[in-house]
């Protein structure tokens, strides 16, 4: 899960100290990471630990020559601009001036997706002489925590990121609401996906500008293993050759989610209600524990479980595609991509699905400007870049260049799309102990699910 950004137009704030208290009463609604770590967040009568997951900025150099002003032309600032189609390279958007700081996550996943940014980011200021941008790459555990922070001060603007922590963070204030950009959003160029705008949305609203979908499938190297093991009982044939990441520090309620489908169950009813004891998801834990026993990997973070494929320690593990970029540079033509399994009974693998995108500020002097950076950014030329490595875009019209992104844009739809609901927040750090307590301590899964069921719908008052 993961890769991440912050916009912030410096030009019209004026710097705080980022360690400064987080608005009183913040109410933080977990997830996991987009790299499987942990992240604390608090509630506003009890503190509780959960695991916590792109977007870029960009416009074509052709925007120069028909979209620049005259000099001295004021910062663009004001209503939100039409947007440019495919074929208006000659006549798009107005050119963007001020100054922009973008703090990013992208580093922490590798060379590649940090290397995409930052060409983004070079095109999309050659595109437009006016405006300067300042890059900060924040460790991605770090960035939501950051950004809650700070917000009030008006510093960052924007960030670029998972929609890890979009819930609380729209339901506490702290971001622009950016609905007015939904028919912009649908039309062209920018085609966005309804799935990817609905998981963008919050009671109602839109709080995210998504530019890509993300959810976890099985990466397999073909030297190893001639066809993805498609079953459950071909994982257990092949546990010693596979791995899947876990555990408290491994986020493992995130990588695990696809499993309860597997096994045909489900965590929570549309009310937000734990389902979870209704079937399924124990079966899926006792798996992982099986699987474990039976010679599988289990892995705290998945940097390591990637570490183990690229040296041919282990045949496959599920990951996103965050870390295709890297992968396909070690691995090459050795590198395919497939589901997960389905399961005894017919089930199928439906991992968290979920968009990165922008967030805005709310607290921004410089909300219209923010929108047209991003707007410029997914500018289907632009989107491109990122599509190439390993993004996978919601605009419905652009494919990935390569085989190993285009086998996860085709495994996208089958994926569950990322709740919304308040109540997810109190799934996140129950069901992630609950995985520890059955694959570590070997407990019985039943009433390890029964007990993380329990409390999930007591701290939701359900």
């Amino acid at each position: 899960m993961r890769g991440i950004g912050v916009v912030s137009l410096a030009a019209a704030v004026t710097h705080r100290d980022r360690s400064s208290t987080a608005p009183t009463g913040l109410i933080q609604e977990e997830g996991p990471d987009r790299w499987g770590f942990a992240r604390q967040t608090e509630e506003t009568t009890q503190t509780m630990k959960s695991p916590i997951r792109l977007v870029g900025l960009l416009a074509t150099l052709t925007l120069v020559a028909s979209a620049c002003g005259p000099s001295g032309s004021a910062p663009t600032t004001g209503a939100t601009q039409p947007a440019a189609t495919q074929g208006e390279a000659s006549t798009g958007p107005a050119a963007l001036s001020g100054s922009l700081t973008i703090w990013e996550a992208y580093g922490a996943s590798g060379t590649s997706e940090k290397d995409a940014f930052d060409k983004i980011v070079g095109q999309i200021k050659a595109a437009n002489s006016g405006l300067t941008v300042n890059v900060l790459d924040v460790p991605f555990n770090d960035l939501f925590n950051k950004f809650e922070t700070s917000a009030s001060t008006g510093e960052p603007d924007m960030y670029i990121a998972p929609n890890d922590s979009l819930p609380s963070e729209a339901r506490n204030g702290l971001l622009a609401d950016v609905s007015d950009l939904e028919a912009t959003l649908k039309g062209a160029p920018y085609n966005t996906s309804d799935v990817a705008l609905n998981a963008a949305m919050v009671d109602g609203k839109l709080y995210e500008i998504p530019e890509s979908m993300k959810a976890v499938e099985l990466f397999y190297r073909t030297d190893q293993l001639a066809t993805a093991p498609a079953t459950t009982a071909d994982w257990m044939t092949n546990a010693a050759k596979l791995g899947l990441v876990y555990g408290a520090n491994g986020g493992g309620a995130y990588y695990e989610w696809g499993w309860y489908s597997t096994f045909g169950g489900k965590i929570m009813d549309d009310t937000g209600k734990c389902a979870a004891t209704q079937g399924g998801v124990a079966d899926a834990l006792k798996f992982l524990a099986d699987f474990k026993a039976a010679g599988g990997h289990l892995y705290q973070n998945d940097g390591d479980a990637k570490a183990d494929l690229i040296s041919g320690k282990i045949g496959g593990f599920i990951d996103g595609p965050w870390q295709s970029g890297d992968l396909k540079t070690a691995l090459k033509d050795k590198l395919a991509v497939a589901a997960g399994p389905t399961g005894p009974s017919g089930g199928t693998w439906a991992p968290m699905t979920a968009p990165d995108g922008f967030y805005i500020n709310a607290a921004s002097p410089n909300i219209d400007l923010a929108k047209q950076f991003a707007l410029q950014f997914l500018l289907p030329a632009n989107e491109q870049v990122f599509a190439d490595a390993g993004h996978l875009p919601a605009n419905t019209t652009l494919q990935p260049s390569d085989a190993i992104a285009q086998a996860f844009a085709a495994l996208m739809p089958s994926g569950f799309a990322r709740p919304t609901l308040a109540a997810l927040n109190n799934y996140w750090g129950n069901f992630g102990s609950a995985i520890v307590a059955v694959v570590d301590k070997k407990t019985d899964a039943t009433t390890e699910v029964a007990n993380a069921c329990s409390a999930m719908d007591k701290a939701n008052k359900l």
